[in-house]
């Protein structure tokens, strides 16, 4: 799922609700979360849903052979000795 960036401009009195709003609720949320909350809340009021574009399932791939992982100085040294056998 992309997230969205929503920017709102608004009134020193509204701010002032939001504020009041997000201190009436615990735990307090944050203004981004209150505001999220606030949305939502009114869309199952008012009994609006949106439609939720399921993503295409990914085939599961099994892995059979396992390879140890070398990483740090261990996993470089490994590569200078490989490549020293040539």
């Amino acid at each position: 799922m992309d997230e969205k960036t929503i920017f709102i401009r608004c009134s020193e009195q509204t701010n002032e609700l939001l504020e009041k709003i997000r201190k009436a609720e615990m735990p307090p949320r944050s203004r981004n979360s209150e505001i999220i909350y606030l949305i939502h809340k009114e869309a199952e009021r008012l009994g609006i849903s949106v439609d939720v574009k399921e993503e295409p399932v990914k085939e599961k791939v099994e892995v059979t052979e396992t390879e140890e992982i070398k990483s740090g100085l261990g996993g470089l040294a490994e590569k200078v000795r490989q490549g020293n056998l040539r």
